[in-house]
């Protein structure tokens, strides 16, 4: 995956006080600000290219159903290099204001892979097109064992 070469891994102490819960993602990237954020997780359970965006579907219903802070703007899917990757935007509410979202999904090696991308509603202009381009630049690598 292609990244904005300021784009850094975020520093521990930080990790845990932007993010909390023992639960936080495996790898957050972050800009020099801390303010535009790259996280990826794999997640528990077995998802293919045809039921990612089942997959999808199901884990945002649950985000809405305990933050009903949550707006929704866009659902949909990509196809890269004939791999589908399911994604939805959406903006929330968070301590230093709103937050743009988009979070995609898919399969590797069975396993779902979850990416997300946030940043402040303000700057989402500038930087909606380029989280849509960094998800058209994924490549998986998946060995035959």
């Amino acid at each position: 995956m292609m990244l904005p070469k300021n784009f850094v891994p975020l520093d521990p102490d930080m990790t845990k006080n932007k993010y909390p819960s023992e639960h936080r993602p495996e790898t957050i990237l972050t800009d020099e600000t801390g303010t535009i954020n790259l996280m990826f997780q794999y997640m528990e359970g077995e998802v293919s290219d045809a039921t990612i965006e089942n997959f999808r579907s199901q884990i945002f219903g649950m985000m809405k159903r305990v933050n009903p802070g949550i707006k929704e703007r866009e659902i949909g899917s990509v196809d890269v290099l004939g791999k589908k990757i399911a994604y939805v935007e959406f903006s929330n509410p968070a301590m230093d204001g709103k937050l743009y979202n988009l979070m995609f999904y898919l399969a590797v090696k069975g396993q779902p892979l979850m990416g997300s991308f946030n940043c402040r509603t303000k700057e989402m202009k500038y930087w909606r097109p380029v989280a849509f381009e960094m998800i058209q630049s994924i490549e998986t690598v998946e060995t035959i064992e």
